[in-house]
């Protein structure tokens, strides 16, 4: 009886630590989330927030700002819907402002970093033509997804910085916390 009794108050106390972190994560999830009557409005609950698009946004923005660089920086949600569009000031041309919209769609449709993209081509894995009809994806660094509780919220692309995956990286980092490490290019 005292051996059940163990195994009960032992199975409890996982039970209850299972509850604080699943209530923990779902705490952190809806600080970057649509809520309340929006959420049901658009019939979804882990929309990206505009707010935090912004703050992802401006966060890269303030690092290229930084590095003396500009970029353009676009915020999908998990459905590739455009949430929100920078364009700095000096980014020459639509070939940067495509390029950063295409990196986010690329992660979307991937649900991993641009560059692994990149790395498969590169590596003779795949070929261009492979991702780019088959899939619209564009074989170049600068997407990343938005994760964030092992739940998806979107994608952030980068053009015209010189450094767009770092950029988008480190604003990940900034706004959202701890992000994976970026990957390696091929050898």
């Amino acid at each position: 009886m005292l051996r059940n009794a163990r195994h009960l108050l032992g199975s409890l106390a996982l039970l209850a630590g299972a509850t604080l972190s699943a209530g923990s994560a779902t705490a952190q999830l809806d600080e970057f989330i649509i809520q309340g009557e929006n959420a049901e409005r658009i019939l979804e609950r882990s929309a990206i927030s505009l707010d935090t698009a912004k703050r992802i946004a401006t966060a890269c923005a303030d690092l290229a700002r930084a590095e003396g660089s500009q970029a353009s920086i676009a915020i999908l949600d998990q459905f590739g819907l455009l949430v929100y569009f920078e364009r700095m000031d000096g980014i020459r041309g639509v070939t940067q402002v495509e390029a950063a919209i295409r990196k986010a769609k690329t992660s979307i449709v991937t649900r991993e970093p641009s560059r692994a993209v990149f790395n498969r081509v590169e590596s003779g894995q795949f070929t261009d033509f492979h991702w780019g009809y088959w899939y619209d994806a564009f074989k170049t660094p600068g997407g990343l997804p938005i994760i964030v509780d092992h739940q998806l919220l979107g994608a952030i692309g980068v053009g015209g910085s010189g450094f767009d995956e770092r950029c988008a990286h480190e604003a990940l980092t900034q706004v959202l916390g701890p992000q994976p490490p970026l990957l390696e290019s091929p050898q």
